[in-house]
C-alpha cells in the first residue's frame, strides 16, 4: 500500500475523494493487527453451533413488544441469555435455564427509574410470575412510561425504531420494503461487533475486542438479488457531522465485514448473517447512512457510487427520514433494491 495511506485520515478535506483511501487504511490496520482473525473464527464456530439451541430456547416464551430481544456475541456463544431492550436501552436480562425462564433487572434498576420511571426490580424472577408480568405491562403501556431519555440515548431510540420498522413482514405496512435486519438465529436483534474505532473518521483506530459495533446490519433485496447492507445511523444531520462523514464511517465498518467474509470463517459468518447459499464471488456490499432529513444538509452526491476493491464492491447509499412518536415517517432513499413509499 502507498505510505500516504498512513496519514490520509488526518488530511481529509474532500470526503467524496477519499473512499479508496479509507478502504486502504482499514485494510492496512487489519493486516497489521491479526488478533481479530482467530477470534472471529472462534466466534463464528461457537455461534453456529448454538443456533439450534437458541431457536429452541425462544420457543419456550413469547417476546412482548415493545420489549425486544437482543443478543451480543458473548451471549450467542453461550446460548442462554437474551437482553431485553426498550427504545434501544437495556432494561433486563432474560435467562433460559433447564426447566425455567427467569428475568432480572440487576444493573439496570437505576437507569430504568431515571429514564422510564420504572421502579419494579426483578432478581431472577420467573418469566411467568406476577411480578414479571407487571414489568412487561408497565413497558407496554404508553401512559405508564415516563419519557426522560437523555440526548445521548436518542441514537439508540432511533436505531430501535428502524429495527422495528424493518422487521415488519408485510410490505404494505412498511415504508421501505425488501429489507430485514440480521438477527441471531432469526430471533434476536444483533449488533455486529468490529475491532475498529471509527467514530472519528479523522482518527480510525484498531482497538481489538473493544471496537465499535455496526448500528444496523441488514439484508436488502429479494431472492438472488439479496445483498448485505451495513448501516451507519445518526440522530442528527448537521453541518459539523454531515452525511459525507457518516458514509465514510459506515464504509470503514463495511471494509471489515468484507475482510471477515473473505477470511477463513467467511462462509460461517455468511450463514450467521442469514444467507442459505454460498458466499458469492464477487461480493457486493451496500453501505448506507441513515439520518434525519434536512433540507439544508441532505447529501445525495454519493448515491449508488460503487467503489471496487479486488473483485468486490461497495455500493454507497443514503436514507433520510422524518419521525413521529417513535415511528418512521416519510423517507428519501437511494436504495434501488428497496421500494420506498411515502406516508402522508
Amino acid at each position: 500500500m502507498d505510505k500516504d495511506c498512513e496519514t490520509i485520515i488526518s488530511e481529509v478535506q474532500d470526503f467524496n475523494g477519499d473512499y479508496i483511501k479509507m478502504i486502504s487504511r482499514v485494510q492496512r490496520l487489519l493486516v497489521e493487527h491479526t488478533e481479530w482473525f482467530n477470534r472471529y473464527v472462534e466466534y463464528a464456530a461457537k455461534i453456529n453451533t448454538n443456533l439450534g439451541a437458541i431457536r429452541k430456547n425462544k420457543l419456550k416464551f413469547h417476546e412482548w413488544a415493545p420489549l425486544y430481544l437482543y443478543m451480543n456475541v458473548a451471549a450467542a456463544k453461550g446460548q442462554g441469555i437474551f437482553s431485553l431492550r426498550y427504545l434501544g436501552q437495556d432494561v433486563a436480562k432474560l435467562k433460559v435455564g433447564i426447566g425455567k425462564i427467569t428475568i432480572s433487572t440487576k444493573g439496570f434498576d437505576e437507569n430504568n427509574k431515571a429514564s422510564f420511571g420504572c421502579t419494579i426490580e426483578l432478581v431472577d424472577d420467573e418469566w411467568k410470575s406476577d411480578k414479571a408480568a407487571s414489568f412487561r405491562r408497565y413497558f407496554s403501556s404508553p401512559d405508564g412510561v415516563v419519557g426522560k431519555l437523555k440526548k445521548r440515548n436518542e441514537e439508540h431510540r432511533i436505531e430501535s425504531m428502524f429495527l422495528t420498522e424493518f422487521e415488519k413482514k408485510k410490505s404494505i405496512d412498511k415504508v421501505l420494503c425488501n429489507i430485514q435486519p440480521v438477527k441471531i438465529a432469526g430471533i434476536a436483534r444483533f449488533q455486529m461487533p468490529t475491532p475498529l474505532s471509527a467514530s472519528d473518521i479523522n482518527n480510525i483506530k484498531y482497538v481489538g475486542p473493544a471496537g465499535g459495533g455496526i448500528d444496523i446490519i441488514s439484508r436488502i433485496g429479494t431472492g438472488g438479488t439479496t445483498k448485505l447492507c451495513i448501516m451507519e445511523l445518526k440522530d442528527e444531520n448537521v453541518s459539523k457531522e454531515p452525511p459525507a462523514k457518516a458514509i465514510l464511517q459506515g464504509l470503514a465498518y463495511a471494509v471489515f465485514i468484507r475482510e471477515l467474509l473473505r477470511s477463513k470463517s467467511g462462509e460461517e459468518w455468511w450463514k450467521i448473517f442469514g444467507f442459505s447459499g454460498k458466499l458469492p464471488k464477487p461480493l457486493e456490499l451496500y453501505v448506507t447512512c441513515v439520518m434525519p432529513s434536512s433540507v439544508k444538509n441532505n447529501d445525495t452526491s454519493f448515491s449508488n457510487k460503487v467503489i471496487t476493491t479486488g473483485k468486490d464492491t461497495f455500493n454507497l447509499n443514503y436514507i433520510y427520514f422524518d419521525k413521529e412518536d417513535n415511528v418512521v415517517g416519510r423517507i428519501e432513499t437511494s436504495l434501488k433494491l428497496c421500494i420506498a413509499k411515502s406516508l402522508n
